[in-house]
């Protein structure tokens, strides 16, 4: 399951990236907040899901 999701956060982090798309940035951010909840991932990659999630919501508070 964290392979499907790790796989789902970097497809709409690369769509957000490429886009601008706020709401891709959400969902990936959503995604990447799951993914750093998982106790399966280790401490580093549970850390790099959650500094990202946290830096894709800031980027988000604009106009959808």
């Amino acid at each position: 399951m964290a392979n499907d999701l790790t796989t789902a956060a970097l497809s709409l982090m690369l769509q957000h990236q490429l886009t601008g798309c706020t709401h891709a940035g959400r969902s990936a951010a959503t995604l990447l907040e799951r993914l750093a909840g998982n106790a399966g991932l280790d401490a580093h990659t549970r850390e790099l899901c959650e500094r990202m999630s946290d830096r894709l919501y800031d980027g988000a508070e604009g106009p959808a």
